[in-house]
């Protein structure tokens, strides 16, 4: 339960403008959420369903310019310890209780989700 606990931590200490966004990427349905890598042929985790959905995400990273997400060289550390809890707790827990979490930590009722 210590990386569940931690995830919620992390989603709270990510900014509100990426809370957002990620609320409106898992309600939206549109990305396959995947861990273990911010994004691959299969599916992109969270964040880059996030970035996605705000229209800032260019091929492989972040668009400069958007400091509270991170630079094209990498994540912001709030986004990096999102993420390394995410993993983690996909790990421990599973890839569908994991997002449940998330959902939950951001008050996303369970059975609302929109098809794409």
């Amino acid at each position: 339960m210590h990386e569940r606990e931690n995830l919620l931590l992390a989603i709270h200490d990510l900014p509100r403008d990426i809370r957002s966004w990620l609320a409106v990427a898992l309600i939206s349905g549109r990305e396959r959420i995947g861990a273990f890598s911010y994004a691959n042929d299969l599916a992109v985790c969270p964040i880059v369903a996030a970035a996605k959905a705000a229209g800032i995400w260019n091929g492989d990273h972040v668009a400069a310019g958007n400091p509270i997400w991170g630079t094209p060289d990498g994540p912001s550390p709030e986004v990096e310890e999102f993420a390394a809890w995410f993993d983690l707790c996909c790990e421990e827990n599973g890839l569908t209780a994991t997002v449940e979490a998330v959902r939950e930590a951001l008050e996303i009722p369970v059975t609302f989700s929109v098809a794409a």
